[in-house]
Formats: structure tokens, sequence, C-alpha cells
């Protein structure tokens, strides 16, 4: 059986996934949104359980099959999402999201993942015994059919660790050739948390470890306020999620255009719709640099994060929040693919744990001994 390194990152709003496949690295993310599905249903509709934006899977030991991301929020007004409960964490919905993800973007029938994920901040220090619970929770060995493939996947779990979300963009990105003393710092900011993440060598210093339940959901959910008190209408999260990422990408100066939205017959233009966004993503966003702001204030002179290098900004949020927090921090930076930055960081660690555990000639999940192929 083959075994790859596997970073996973069940967030508030985006289920991410990062392996390395044949050397190369591959990604995926996918809404962080699970709803119960009758295949036969789904077809009867005309519904191509086929198509690479639909998640369809079903374990081997449960009647039920789920549709995850984009289609439990076409099918489902009421899609799980776990938000508010910290157990979800080590939940069978984190479960069945990485089985999910690995088994799209890995292709084999069966495969062994060595799986590094992370923790918030300020949950990682306080709630030590979550880490274990979700070890316990994904560890094991599970069949499952996906898309309605004729032949099962199989696919065995090993959690290698757990580690402080931000550890895994600065394993990715940050310069190995700092000085030890450096302290470098990470802003990740999520669809429900901003979490704040800063390291001395290796070393998380948690005097500046902190969160804060604000993010692009908060903006998200504002915008649909305001949509709902100005056309007399709720917005559907399906739609909410399409005008924001219309607004995301064309502040990244990318063509995209808003959905088409009508109320009562009358369709809302894309002016207006992006005033109501942009309000939103300017009173979170003040939000958002006030919390870094008050937490990294290292001096009278309001120097904010001035003796931290590098700062990272990650996580989904950069695509709304990033200028305004560039103007209070200048020498702030983000990747290029900070959706994923977290996970490439667990991925590569995952990665060096898999090699050591290799040579050291450990042994599989069931205690006997194996011959392992690797990535």
């Amino acid at each position: 059986m083959k075994w790859y390194p596997y970073g996973h990152d069940f967030g508030n709003a985006e289920i991410g996934g990062v392996t390395v496949i044949n050397g190369k690295t591959v990604s995926l993310s996918i809404p962080t949104a699970f709803a119960k599905v009758d295949t036969i249903a789904l077809r009867n509709l005309g519904v191509n359980v086929e198509q690479s934006n639909v998640h369809v899977m079903q374990l081997e030991d449960e009647e039920a099959a789920y549709a995850i991301g984009d289609l439990a929020l076409q099918q489902s007004i009421d899609a799980y999402h776990g938000r508010g409960d910290i157990q979800r964490y080590a939940s069978r919905f984190s479960l069945r999201s990485l089985l999910t993800v690995a088994a799209t973007l890995i292709p084999d029938d069966e495969f062994g993942i060595y799986v590094v994920t992370g923790l918030p901040a300020e949950t990682y220090i306080k709630n030590a015994a979550l880490r274990l619970a979700i070890k316990e929770a994904l560890d094991g060995t599970y069949t499952f059919t996906l898309n309605d493939e004729k032949t099962p996947r199989r696919v065995t779990i090993e959690v290698a660790t757990v580690v402080m979300e931000g550890a895994g963009a600065l394993i990715a990105y940050n310069d190995r050739s700092s000085n030890k003393m450096t302290e470098s710092a990470v802003i990740d900011i999520g669809g429900r948390t901003t979490d704040l993440y800063v390291a001395r060598g290796q070393v998380p210093v948690v005097e500046y470890c902190k969160g804060k339940p604000v993010g692009v959901e908060m903006a998200t959910q504002m915008m649909m306020d305001s949509f709902e008190n100005k056309y007399d209408r709720p917005l559907s999260l399906l739609e909410a999620r399409e005008i924001m990422h219309a607004y995301a990408a064309q502040s990244q100066g990318e063509l995209a255009h808003y959905p088409e939205i009508a109320s009562y017959g009358q369709t809302i233009g894309n002016y207006e719709l992006e005033k109501l966004v942009k309000e939103a993503v300017a009173q979170v966003g003040s939000e958002i640099v006030s919390f870094v702001a008050s937490a990294w204030r290292q001096s009278d002179r309001d120097a904010v994060a001035a003796s931290f290098k590098p700062v990272l900004n990650i996580g989904g949020g950069v695509f709304y929040f990033y200028n305004f927090l560039k103007k209070r921090i200048p020498h702030l930076s983000r990747p290029d693919d900070p959706v994923h930055a977290n996970c490439i960081g667990y991925c590569t660690l995952a990665g060096r744990l898999l090699i050591r555990k290799v040579q050291s000639g450990s042994t599989s999940n069931n205690g006997s001994a194996t011959s392992i192929r690797i990535f």
C-alpha cells in the first residue's frame, strides 16, 4: 500500500487538503457544508454526481450518503457546518471531509495518508485533550464510496501530529536562514475567526498567540442582513457565497461576474451588490485591524508587529482584508496561495515525519510490521 503525506484543514468555511503525488504538490478546497442526500433522487433530478465540483460519499458502516461542499449548499437550506462547536475537529464530519478530499486528490483505490492538522491558537493552548480526541476520531482504516464509484475506496488514516494553526504557514514560507531569535508571525483570517500566531525559532510565543471570532462569514452575514432589509427577501447561503467570491475575485483584478440576483421580479444591479459587500467588508476589516493592533502593539508610538519578520497574512480572508492590514503593518506579506498556506506546511511536516517513520522501521496502525511505499 502506498502512503502519502497529507495536510488537513477542517475550517469553519472551507475544507482544505494538500498532498504530494509523484513529487507534485496538489491541493483542493471545498465549502464546509454537509447534507444527507438520496443518491437515486439526485440522479432522477438530473444531478451528475461525476462532475468535478460534486462530492457525495458514503461510509461502508453508514446507511446515509452525504453531499459535501457545493452540492450540500445547493440541496439543503440547513446544511451542517459545525460553526461554534469546537468538538467538530474530532467529529465524524471531519472524518468524512478528510476522506472525501483525499480520495478526490488521490486516484488510488487503496492508500494510506499520514496526516498533520491544526487547531486555532487559543484552542490549542487551552484544550490539550482535543488533540488526542482528533487522533482517536480520525485514525483507522475506512471503506467508502465516492460519487457512485463502482469500486469502493479503502483508506488508512494515521494522524502524525496536531499543531497550532499558523505554524503550518511558517513551515511552508518562513526563511530558515533567519536568526533563531527573530519572531515570525502569521495572521490567519478564515471564515469565522482571525487567529494570530507568533513563534521564536520554532517555539510559539504564547503572549502573542490569540484568536477572535471575526472573519469573512461575519462580513457575509452583514451583507445578507443589509440585503434583506433593503430588498425584503433573504439571500440563500449559496447566493451570498457567490456574491462574496465575485467581490474577492474582482478585488484581485480577476474577471468575475456577480450572480444574477432578483427580488420580486426585479434584478439587483452589480453596483448595488458591490456596495453592500464593500460596506460589510470595511466594517469587519476595521475590527480585525483593531484586534491585531491591540494584540501586537509594541510601543506607545503605535508600532504594530514592528519586530516580527516575516508577518504573513493567510487564509481566505486575505482577499478581503489584506489591504486594511497592510496600511497598519507596512511589512505585511501574503503567500501566492494564502488559502492553502497552512495545509502546505502541514503536508511538508507530514512528509518529513513519514520519511522518519519509514526509516525507523515503525509499525502500521495494527501493530504489525509493514513494508510501505511513500509519495
